[in-house]
């Protein structure tokens, strides 16, 4: 099996992938250093980081999932990633859906704000 799994992902392309995790990796610590990114959301680029470094080490952990679901390995490859790809549109249309009611409740809360300020000073002006 690791002879099948080294074959199906070439030692370029295995070090290619464990450089750019590694690259990712310390990009988001340093991203989170300079407080660019939070530390919440810096734990799925952390953790994408993580599997990208075990598959370009381990490639026949790839081979093995591809053999389980009967998969080729490119379309188990495609698959994954476009899973990835949705869960992260997912996770963040979640986030911007949040911070849009915040965003609403805050425009109100500030135009009650506006209209009180408006009336104390009517009020004042008319004595």
């Amino acid at each position: 099996m690791q002879d099948a799994a080294q074959f199906a992902i070439q030692a370029p392309h295995r070090i290619a992938l464990t450089v750019l995790s590694v690259a990712l990796f310390a990009l988001v610590i340093e991203l989170v250093r300079r407080e660019y990114l939070k530390e919440r959301y810096a734990l799925l680029w952390l953790g994408t980081s993580a599997v990208g470094l075990i598959i370009g080490i381990f490639p026949g952990l790839i081979v093995r999932f591809a053999d389980v679901v009967h998969f080729q390995l490119i379309t188990t490859l495609f698959v994954v990633s476009f899973l990835y790809v949705l869960g992260i549109v997912l996770g963040f249309t979640v986030i911007i859906s949040k911070l849009a009611e915040r965003n609403r409740r805050l425009a109100q809360d500030v135009a009650l704000l506006a209209h009180r300020v408006q009336r104390i000073e009517e009020n004042r002006s008319g004595i």
